[in-house]
């Protein structure tokens, strides 16, 4: 460590944090949506006199200090969207903690700013707050898409194509957690990819009770449909780590009137790219059954979802480092493999990244009942062990950022990554006689 640095953990204000992450949690809004989130990111930021632009992707907000220079930009990101959650207050929660995440980073920010780390050691470090990254809402991002307001359906998808993190950068997030006996923190956690399927089934309506013989009932053929993905499960590998959850959107309008119209939606997870393909493939057949058997036209439409998060390891270990400074070995995790999914894997296939794992909150994640149980361990641990771990990248003119730099090997090229997006926007129609 540069011996002009003092420790960044000295700037850190905890009751300033403390006072932002109830003001940010008590605006829950949806992707694309965060206006007032956005307003109250952009003026928490201003005391350090960064750059700060909004605007793109919407409702994303940048702060940027220091100069251009051939020395690696540290990045701070953070989601900034709620979720649609059943029983809290207008139907809408930070029930993933999204808010605590903008609060903790911050905070983060504020206090590298305070201790000058971007002018002494002439690194760049960037604040982004990112909407949309729960894939929820998808009707209204797809107009939004046709408007031409965006050209992807998450948040960093979009901050990806304009450009965010094309210069040398490392990335580094924090997530909230359950409460746990088992850990404290998680370093260096995987998350699984998916891939999103909405399947319409058309069928013919008629007269529920007089009738009903006369009508092809959707309904059923999306019954079948679920059924026939239920029976795949036992095919599915278990290194594959496959998840599909279908919900039944739409299933017709009265009970007197024989169903013409059903809509499943779902994702397809899985650990690969590979697996969520060869899973998909299960899935479409799955639904051609249901609608060939019930004579229903069925339209199948695919969206890209998010690939899997793979962090790198080397920033892992500055990350783990700076964890272990304030939690003991036994209460870390360095090997967690989780099911969720997060478009951080899209910027990690581009950028070294890594995401800090922080428990002090009880309930259940995605439910109403998620709540910090502990501020101390929920928002002012979290942004004690990031600021370290950027006071580590910066040190010596960001030496450790750009050996981080230099040993990464991308998984794709931005023009490939955007094209292979491109690919996965697609629709099919499948009618009954083609499978007689």
């Amino acid at each position: 460590m540069s011996k002009k640095m003092t420790s960044v953990q000295e700037f850190l204000r905890a009751e300033a944090l403390f006072d932002l992450a109830e003001r940010l949690k008590s605006i829950p809004e949806i992707g694309f949506y965060e206006f007032e989130t956005a307003k109250l990111i952009a003026e928490s930021l201003a005391e350090t006199g960064a750059r700060i632009r909004r605007g793109l992707a919407r409702t994303a907000v940048i702060a940027e200090l220091g100069q251009e220079s051939s020395n690696p930009a540290i990045i701070l990101l953070a989601d900034m969207d709620a979720l649609p959650t059943p029983g809290a207050p207008g139907g809408m929660a930070h029930s993933c903690g999204h808010y605590a995440q903008c609060a903790v980073m911050i905070q983060v920010f504020i206090a590298l700013a305070a201790a000058q780390i971007p002018e002494r050691e002439g690194i760049r470090l960037i604040f982004v707050g990112a909407p949309a990254e729960e894939y929820v809402d998808l009707a209204r991002r797809a107009q939004l898409k046709a408007e031409g307001q965006i050209t992807y359906l998450s948040g960093k998808q979009e901050l990806i194509r304009l450009g965010i993190f094309d210069r040398p950068c490392v990335v580094l997030k924090y997530h909230s957690m359950e409460d746990s006996e088992a850990r404290e923190l998680t370093v260096n956690g995987t998350l699984g990819g998916f891939m999103a399927k909405r399947a319409e089934f058309i069928g013919k309506p008629a007269h529920a009770g007089a009738h009903p013989e006369d009508g092809i009932n959707a309904l059923s053929a999306a019954s079948l449909a679920l059924q026939a993905i239920h029976a795949q499960r036992d095919t599915f590998k278990d290194e594959d780590r496959i998840k599909i959850h279908p919900i039944l959107s739409e299933g017709g309008l009265v009970v007197n009137i024989v169903p013409s119209r059903a809509v499943i939606d779902t994702y397809v997870r899985g650990a690969t790219p590979e697996a969520v393909a060869q899973a998909a493939k299960k899935v479409d057949r799955s639904f051609r059954a249901g609608a060939l058997a019930l004579g229903a036209t069925l339209r199948i439409s695919n969206t890209p979802g998010y690939q899997p998060f793979k962090p790198s390891p080397a920033l892992g270990e500055v990350l783990g480092k700076a964890a272990l400074e304030i939690e003991t070995p036994e209460k870390i995790d360095f090997c967690d493999q989780s099911n969720a999914s997060d478009d951080i894997g899209d910027v990690a296939c581009l950028a070294p990244t890594c995401q800090l794992g922080c428990s002090g909150f009880s309930g259940t994640i995605h439910s109403k009942d998620f709540e910090p149980s502990d501020a101390e361990r929920a928002y002012l641990r979290p942004a004690m062990i990031l600021a370290r771990a950027a006071q580590m990248l910066a040190a010596d003119k960001g030496e450790a950022a750009k050996e981080i730099i230099r040993g990464f090997s991308p998984r794709s090229t931005k023009a490939r990554y955007l094209d292979s997006l491109e690919s996965m926007f697609s629709v099919k129609e499948y009618h009954p006689e083609e499978g007689d």
